[in-house]
């Protein structure tokens, strides 16, 4: 496995963040606002006027599809071809979180795995734990599923540990169909948001309730779709994958951003921050500006 190489980088950290290790393998160091090393308690802030940081992971191809919409392949894993640098960095941007946000349909399609940074490269789990001791963070990021009606698998890994702690973000409707899972999962809380489930408010309230500082939005497309029309993603990680996968009318399959078109007007803008490489994959990261004007 190559490390990567950095290509060039606008944000590096004012004090050192990443251990050297991980540094090695990132290309260099990496940070986001306000992080530093052993934070002090009186900076982790639980007023409600404050939400969580939240910066996206995806992984597409040359066209810009992030899965292949087929049963049984329909991970990112199938778009990376199995990197391993590519779990590398995902694994990395896990151990800087305070909690990673899945949609229903991306914890459906992997129930199996849990979010913990060395489920996904299993090399670097005690390297990850350093990491997340270092930044005293909890062992393992808050898992949070999105789901509106409340129907999900809840035979999933995320429910099966009792180390792993959860959150159900649902609607009143979903919270009554789930009203006994936290007695079957005892790491597990179920947060009702009234009629609809929005970005902010999940960000606003894991900083309030949870003290999360860092969240990782995992996708799907559709959730940072809505996370990105609410103004809430901050920044998008986005390994580019050296294949095409093309779509068809008889095989539709997800871009990057689904379930909201902007207008001309209102259509977000970024800024590239940051680009790697390893062999002819590219790592880019970018700062999400907002509308322009």
């Amino acid at each position: 496995m190559d490390a990567l190489t950095t290509l060039f980088d606008e944000l590096p950290p004012a004090a050192p963040v990443l251990l050297p290790e991980l540094q090695a393998l990132y290309g260099g160091d990496l940070a986001f606002p306000d992080m530093l090393p052993l934070p002090a308690p009186a900076e982790e802030g639980v007023g409600g006027e404050r939400r969580a940081f939240c910066y996206a992971n995806f992984v597409a191809t040359i066209d810009g599809i992030v899965s292949f919409n087929v049963p049984g392949s329909d991970t990112g894993n199938e778009i990376s071809g199995g990197s391993a640098i590519d779990h590398v960095v995902m694994g990395i941007l896990r151990s800087l979180a305070g909690a990673v946000i899945w949609g229903s349909r991306t914890y459906m399609a992997a129930r199996r795995f849990t979010p913990a940074p060395g489920a996904i490269w299993p090399p670097g789990t005690d390297l990850f734990a350093a990491q997340r001791a270092h930044l005293g963070l909890t062992p393992l990021p808050l898992a949070v599923i999105i789901t509106a009606g409340g129907e999900i698998d809840t035979s999933g890994a995320i429910f099966l540990r009792d180390d792993q702690p959860a959150i159900v973000a649902t609607t009143d409707r979903g919270a009554q169909r789930l009203a006994d899972l936290p007695s079957r999962a005892p790491a597990t809380e179920v947060w009702s948001f009234g009629e609809t489930v929005t970005p902010d408010a999940l960000l606003r309230r894991l900083h309030a309730e949870r003290g999360v500082r860092t969240a990782l939005c995992e996708g799907g497309a559709m959730l940072f779709g809505a996370f990105l029309a609410a103004g809430v993603a901050d920044e998008l990680f986005l390994t580019r994958a050296p294949q095409f996968a093309g779509r068809a009318v008889e095989a539709p399959r997800p871009g990057l951003v689904e379930g909201v078109a902007f207008s001309p007007a209102a259509a977000p803008w970024a800024h590239l921050v940051s680009l790697k490489r390893s062999g002819s994959y590219l790592f880019e990261r970018y700062r999400i500006d907002g509308m322009r004007g």
